[in-house]
């Protein structure tokens, strides 16, 4: 395959992921209209873990230990979906490494026992990525205005990667697509 047939098919994977996401987002966002509370706004901070990634090498928590710290703010427009805008902070613990961000927003929706959402991710201080993030989450105890809840979130990327250069060969400019899947454990207080 010529360099240029590469970096096509290449850009025409990640539209296709980054439509593929928009579509997902945009179709959970229709809701009928309901009698509920006015427009609010809320927000989330928990830490999580990855307890599984399967990548080129599959790691467990044992292999690498990352505090991964997720902070949002809710848009709650009424319903039962909300519109969440989180970050999360990635801390490598063991070993260490280099801090990371993920800008990952979302739509959640409420089923009643427990919650469904989709979120569309961009890892940042990395190569070209997206990714999608479908999430189940579930309120263990009611706090008085706020809530404790735990989350299984499925994190999967696909990320540009540059291809290997042969020994002796001349710096090989040419990419490929990789995918990542992480199974993440999350924890925290949703307000």
């Amino acid at each position: 395959m010529s360099k240029g047939n590469a970096v096509k098919r290449h850009n025409e994977s990640m539209m296709f992921a980054c439509s593929l996401g928009l579509g997902f987002a945009l179709c959970s966002m229709t809701t009928p209209a309901s009698a509920d509370p006015p427009k609010s706004v809320g927000g989330h901070v928990g830490l999580a873990t990855p307890l599984v990634t399967i990548s080129k090498k599959t790691t467990s928590i044992s292999d690498q230990f990352t505090l991964l710290t997720p902070i949002g703010v809710t848009v709650k427009p009424g319903g039962k979906l909300v519109i969440d805008f989180e970050v999360v902070v990635a801390n490598p613990i063991s070993p260490p490494g280099t801090t990371g961000l993920v800008i990952d927003p979302g739509v959640v929706y409420n089923w009643g026992a427990f919650a469904t959402g989709l979120r569309l991710a961009f890892q940042t201080n990395a190569n070209t990525n997206v990714g999608l993030i479908p999430l189940i989450n579930m309120g263990v105890a009611d706090l008085g205005g706020s809530t404790w809840f735990v989350e299984a979130a499925f994190p999967t990327f696909i990320q540009s990667e540059l291809d290997e250069t042969p020994a002796g060969a001349p710096p090989v400019t040419t990419h490929h697509a990789r995918g990542e899947f992480n199974i993440v454990l999350h924890t925290g207080i949703g307000f």
